[in-house]
Protein backbone atom coordinates (compact mmCIF):
# COMPACT_ATOMS: atom_id res chain seq x y z
CA UNK A 1 0.00 0.00 0.00
CA UNK A 2 3.23 2.08 0.86
CA UNK A 3 4.43 1.57 -2.47
CA UNK A 4 0.59 2.84 -4.48
CA UNK A 5 0.57 5.79 -1.86
CA UNK A 6 3.90 6.82 -3.38
CA UNK A 7 3.12 6.84 -7.05
CA UNK A 8 -0.34 8.42 -6.26
CA UNK A 9 1.71 11.24 -4.11
CA UNK A 10 4.64 11.83 -6.98
CA UNK A 11 1.68 11.86 -9.60
CA UNK A 12 -0.05 14.28 -7.70
CA UNK A 13 2.66 16.67 -7.81
CA UNK A 14 3.41 16.45 -11.05
CA UNK A 15 -0.91 17.58 -10.98
CA UNK A 16 0.20 20.32 -8.87
CA UNK A 17 2.81 21.51 -10.92
CA UNK A 18 0.74 21.77 -14.05
CA UNK A 19 -1.47 24.03 -11.69
CA UNK A 20 0.83 25.87 -10.45
CA UNK A 21 1.77 26.36 -14.10
CA UNK A 22 -1.75 27.56 -14.95
CA UNK A 23 -2.31 30.17 -12.21
CA UNK A 24 1.84 31.93 -13.00
CA UNK A 25 0.29 32.38 -16.85
CA UNK A 26 -3.19 33.96 -14.98
CA UNK A 27 -0.45 36.37 -13.69
CA UNK A 28 2.12 36.67 -16.30
CA UNK A 29 0.29 35.88 -19.78
CA UNK A 30 2.13 34.05 -22.40
CA UNK A 31 1.82 34.62 -26.49
CA UNK A 32 1.57 31.46 -27.30
CA UNK A 33 3.20 30.29 -30.72
CA UNK A 34 -0.06 27.88 -31.48
CA UNK A 35 -3.33 29.45 -31.34
CA UNK A 36 -4.78 26.34 -29.97
CA UNK A 37 -2.57 25.50 -27.31
CA UNK A 38 -4.92 28.15 -25.14
CA UNK A 39 -7.41 24.86 -25.06
CA UNK A 40 -4.77 22.72 -23.07
CA UNK A 41 -3.88 25.38 -20.29
CA UNK A 42 -8.21 25.38 -19.57
CA UNK A 43 -9.04 24.34 -15.92
CA UNK A 44 -11.90 21.33 -17.66
CA UNK A 45 -8.58 20.04 -19.69
CA UNK A 46 -6.19 20.26 -16.65
CA UNK A 47 -9.01 18.31 -14.62
CA UNK A 48 -9.59 15.52 -17.48
CA UNK A 49 -5.85 15.51 -18.04
CA UNK A 50 -5.48 14.53 -14.53
CA UNK A 51 -8.34 11.68 -14.51
CA UNK A 52 -6.82 10.20 -17.41
CA UNK A 53 -3.68 10.13 -16.24
CA UNK A 54 -4.83 8.66 -12.87
CA UNK A 55 -6.51 6.24 -15.36
CA UNK A 56 -3.02 5.20 -17.16
CA UNK A 57 -1.54 4.86 -13.63
CA UNK A 58 -3.70 2.37 -12.67
CA UNK A 59 -3.60 0.59 -16.19
CA UNK A 60 0.14 0.73 -16.55
CA UNK A 61 0.15 -1.15 -13.30
CA UNK A 62 -1.67 -4.16 -14.74
CA UNK A 63 0.10 -4.11 -18.24
CA UNK A 64 3.62 -4.71 -17.47
CA UNK A 65 5.09 -0.95 -17.17
CA UNK A 66 7.66 -0.35 -14.40
CA UNK A 67 5.95 1.80 -11.57
CA UNK A 68 6.71 5.70 -11.11
CA UNK A 69 8.90 4.85 -8.23
CA UNK A 70 10.07 1.42 -8.51
CA UNK A 71 12.47 0.14 -6.37
CA UNK A 72 13.65 -1.96 -8.96
CA UNK A 73 14.89 1.19 -10.85
CA UNK A 74 17.86 2.83 -9.75
CA UNK A 75 18.16 7.05 -10.41
CA UNK A 76 20.53 6.49 -12.90
CA UNK A 77 17.92 4.67 -15.04
CA UNK A 78 15.12 7.15 -14.18
CA UNK A 79 16.80 9.48 -14.31
CA UNK A 80 20.00 9.87 -15.79
CA UNK A 81 19.88 7.89 -18.79
CA UNK A 82 16.85 9.56 -20.00
CA UNK A 83 18.66 12.81 -19.33
CA UNK A 84 21.52 12.20 -21.88
CA UNK A 85 19.25 10.98 -24.41
CA UNK A 86 16.90 13.79 -24.28
CA UNK A 87 20.09 15.74 -24.65
CA UNK A 88 20.87 13.88 -27.80
CA UNK A 89 17.53 14.69 -28.84
CA UNK A 90 17.93 18.04 -28.62
CA UNK A 91 21.17 18.27 -30.13
CA UNK A 92 20.33 15.68 -33.18
CA UNK A 93 16.83 18.14 -33.89
CA UNK A 94 18.94 22.00 -33.71
CA UNK A 95 21.62 20.05 -35.54
CA UNK A 96 21.07 21.47 -39.01
CA UNK A 97 19.64 24.77 -38.29
CA UNK A 98 23.09 25.39 -36.95
CA UNK A 99 24.37 24.62 -39.79
CA UNK A 100 22.13 25.95 -42.30
CA UNK A 101 20.38 23.06 -43.69
CA UNK A 102 16.74 22.02 -43.24
CA UNK A 103 15.74 18.73 -41.39
CA UNK A 104 13.49 17.40 -43.54
CA UNK A 105 13.16 14.52 -40.00
CA UNK A 106 11.48 16.57 -38.07
CA UNK A 107 8.34 18.91 -39.83
CA UNK A 108 8.72 21.30 -36.78
CA UNK A 109 12.53 22.48 -37.28
CA UNK A 110 12.90 25.20 -40.17
CA UNK A 111 8.78 25.74 -40.50
CA UNK A 112 7.09 28.90 -38.64
CA UNK A 113 8.12 30.10 -35.21
CA UNK A 114 7.12 27.32 -32.47
CA UNK A 115 9.08 28.87 -29.35
CA UNK A 116 8.06 30.77 -26.68
CA UNK A 117 11.01 33.42 -25.53
CA UNK A 118 12.87 33.33 -22.36
CA UNK A 119 11.70 33.23 -19.53
CA UNK A 120 8.45 32.34 -20.15
CA UNK A 121 9.61 29.49 -22.31
CA UNK A 122 11.04 27.49 -18.54
CA UNK A 123 7.26 27.21 -17.44
CA UNK A 124 5.87 27.05 -21.02
CA UNK A 125 7.70 24.20 -22.01
CA UNK A 126 7.61 22.27 -18.84
CA UNK A 127 3.52 22.60 -18.60
CA UNK A 128 3.80 20.98 -22.12
CA UNK A 129 5.94 18.02 -21.37
CA UNK A 130 4.26 16.99 -18.47
CA UNK A 131 0.75 17.27 -20.71
CA UNK A 132 1.83 15.77 -23.19
CA UNK A 133 3.67 12.98 -21.52
CA UNK A 134 0.45 11.95 -19.36
CA UNK A 135 -1.77 12.09 -22.19
CA UNK A 136 0.28 10.25 -24.77
CA UNK A 137 2.68 7.77 -22.81
CA UNK A 138 0.99 7.42 -19.13
CA UNK A 139 -2.52 7.60 -20.80
CA UNK A 140 -2.89 6.33 -24.34
CA UNK A 141 -0.25 3.46 -24.75
CA UNK A 142 -1.16 1.42 -21.33
CA UNK A 143 -5.17 1.58 -22.55
CA UNK A 144 -4.28 0.38 -25.59
CA UNK A 145 -2.25 -2.51 -24.45
CA UNK A 146 -5.13 -3.21 -21.69
CA UNK A 147 -7.53 -3.32 -24.21
CA UNK A 148 -6.22 -5.30 -26.19
CA UNK A 149 -3.44 -7.77 -24.11
CA UNK A 150 -5.48 -7.81 -21.05
CA UNK A 151 -9.15 -8.01 -22.49
CA UNK A 152 -9.31 -9.17 -25.82
CA UNK A 153 -6.04 -11.76 -25.68
CA UNK A 154 -6.54 -12.43 -21.95
CA UNK A 155 -3.02 -11.58 -21.08
CA UNK A 156 -1.41 -12.66 -24.05
CA UNK A 157 1.11 -11.09 -25.94
CA UNK A 158 1.87 -8.34 -23.82
CA UNK A 159 4.91 -7.25 -25.23
CA UNK A 160 4.30 -7.44 -28.56
CA UNK A 161 1.30 -5.07 -27.82
CA UNK A 162 2.96 -2.40 -26.20
CA UNK A 163 5.59 -2.34 -29.39
CA UNK A 164 2.33 -1.69 -31.36
CA UNK A 165 1.08 0.24 -28.93
CA UNK A 166 3.88 2.36 -28.78
CA UNK A 167 3.86 2.77 -32.34
CA UNK A 168 0.29 3.94 -33.21
CA UNK A 169 0.67 6.91 -30.26
CA UNK A 170 4.04 7.54 -31.72
CA UNK A 171 2.33 9.00 -34.59
CA UNK A 172 0.34 11.56 -32.60
CA UNK A 173 2.44 13.88 -33.28
CA UNK A 174 4.12 13.84 -36.63
CA UNK A 175 0.44 13.14 -38.14
CA UNK A 176 -0.65 16.97 -38.83
CA UNK A 177 2.32 17.35 -40.73
CA UNK A 178 1.59 13.92 -42.26
CA UNK A 179 -1.77 14.82 -43.44
CA UNK A 180 -0.37 17.95 -44.94
CA UNK A 181 2.38 16.07 -46.91
CA UNK A 182 -0.61 13.67 -48.33
CA UNK A 183 -2.55 16.00 -49.45
CA UNK A 184 -2.80 16.14 -53.38
CA UNK A 185 0.27 13.46 -53.30
CA UNK A 186 0.22 10.28 -55.41
CA UNK A 187 0.37 6.83 -53.90
CA UNK A 188 3.91 6.44 -54.37
CA UNK A 189 4.49 9.53 -52.61
CA UNK A 190 2.13 8.86 -50.12
CA UNK A 191 4.70 5.93 -48.82
CA UNK A 192 7.66 7.79 -48.62
CA UNK A 193 5.74 10.64 -46.48
CA UNK A 194 5.40 7.48 -44.33
CA UNK A 195 8.75 6.07 -44.73
CA UNK A 196 10.18 9.51 -43.71
CA UNK A 197 7.97 9.72 -40.69
CA UNK A 198 9.09 6.76 -39.22
CA UNK A 199 13.10 7.61 -39.40
CA UNK A 200 12.41 10.65 -38.82
CA UNK A 201 13.41 12.24 -35.08
CA UNK A 202 10.47 12.69 -33.74
CA UNK A 203 8.64 9.45 -34.05
CA UNK A 204 11.68 7.58 -33.40
CA UNK A 205 11.61 9.94 -30.27
CA UNK A 206 8.02 8.80 -28.87
CA UNK A 207 8.88 5.33 -29.49
CA UNK A 208 11.78 5.33 -27.33
CA UNK A 209 10.03 7.31 -24.38
CA UNK A 210 7.36 4.53 -24.25
CA UNK A 211 10.20 2.04 -24.45
CA UNK A 212 11.25 4.60 -21.07
CA UNK A 213 8.20 4.74 -19.46
CA UNK A 214 8.08 0.71 -19.89
CA UNK A 215 11.11 -0.46 -18.51
CA UNK A 216 11.70 2.97 -15.90
CA UNK A 217 8.93 4.44 -15.13
CA UNK A 218 6.87 7.52 -16.51
CA UNK A 219 9.44 9.83 -14.65
CA UNK A 220 12.02 8.54 -17.26
CA UNK A 221 9.63 9.72 -20.28
CA UNK A 222 8.94 12.85 -18.80
CA UNK A 223 12.93 13.49 -18.21
CA UNK A 224 13.43 12.38 -21.29
CA UNK A 225 11.06 15.04 -23.23
CA UNK A 226 12.42 18.01 -20.30
CA UNK A 227 15.55 17.23 -21.58
CA UNK A 228 14.56 17.54 -25.18
CA UNK A 229 13.01 20.88 -24.42
CA UNK A 230 15.67 22.46 -22.51
CA UNK A 231 17.95 22.07 -25.83
CA UNK A 232 15.35 22.32 -28.43
CA UNK A 233 13.03 24.95 -27.16
CA UNK A 234 14.47 26.75 -24.26
CA UNK A 235 18.25 27.01 -25.11
CA UNK A 236 18.33 27.29 -28.87
CA UNK A 237 14.69 28.77 -28.88
CA UNK A 238 15.60 31.49 -26.26
CA UNK A 239 18.58 32.49 -28.27
CA UNK A 240 17.47 32.56 -32.08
Amino acid sequence: MKHVSTSIKIYSALIVVLVLIKIFFLISPVTMPVAGNKAAFSPLTILILAVMGLLGLLMARRTGFADIWDERVSHRQRFLIPCIVGLIYGLVTIAPPLLGESNRLHPLVGGSDVHVKLPLSIPYYTYGALFLEIFLRLFCVPLLVWLISNVILRGKWQTPVFWFAAVVVAFYEPMPYMMQDFAGNTALGSVWVVIRTVIGSLFISNVVAAYLFRRYGFLAAVVMRLSHYLIWHIIYGGLT
